[in-house]
């Protein structure tokens, strides 16, 4: 193994829309800051114009595109990310999907898919995540540090007039993080 392998550091970024968005900015402050970034989103237009962005901004990344909601792309997404040298030292869960809609108008399909992307996605990049991390650490290829964040919003304390569906989302993936950092931080990876 090379010194650069080594020393690589990746970073995957779960949920990258345009490059005005919040998923892309992660994506570019990670790169600046050394990582090698896996950029995953379900467009490839825009997740292909991220990585050539960072590209030409001097650092390192790869388009993973994946549904979040499907356990077999997310699985798929994090084979590719295991099979690159380096250990995976971050990981964000930034997948959401709010709009404002009065409660009476919200449909099941909508309430549905709004939990599916925000806290069912969630579940599913943070138990593939996890088990990456703890794999690598059994192997002694792990990073140094391992962090697996999730981007909130304050629907997860406080739910607001017209954002049932979001906050109930928010909601649950705030006391799924909860449970994860409770169990998996003793472990050494910081959620």
């Amino acid at each position: 193994m090379s010194s650069e392998s080594e020393n690589r550091q990746n970073a995957v970024i779960f949920g990258v829309g345009p490059r005005a968005g919040v998923g892309a900015e992660l994506c570019h402050q990670a790169a600046a800051r050394g990582f090698h970034v896996f950029v995953n989103g379900r467009t490839a237009e825009k997740l292909d114009a991220v990585v050539a962005d960072i590209t030409a901004a001097g650092g390192k990344a790869t388009a993973l595109r994946a549904d979040l909601t499907k356990a077999d792309e997310v699985a798929n997404a994090l084979d590719i990310v295991a099979a690159s040298q380096g250990g995976l030292e971050l990981a964000i869960y930034n997948a959401g999907n709010n709009r404002p809609e009065p409660f009476l108008d919200v449909t099941p399909e909508v309430f549905e898919s709004m939990w599916q992307v925000i806290c069912f996605g969630g579940f599913l990049a943070a138990q593939a995540t996890i088990r990456l991390m703890l794999d690598q650490r059994a192997k002694g290829t792990a990073a140094a540090r391992q962090s697996l964040f999730f981007t909130g919003a304050s629907g997860s304390l406080r739910g607001k007039a017209n954002f049932a569906a979001f906050a109930s989302g928010k909601g649950a993936l705030r006391m799924l993080v909860q449970s994860l950092a409770r169990e998996f931080g003793p472990q050494g990876i910081h959620v």
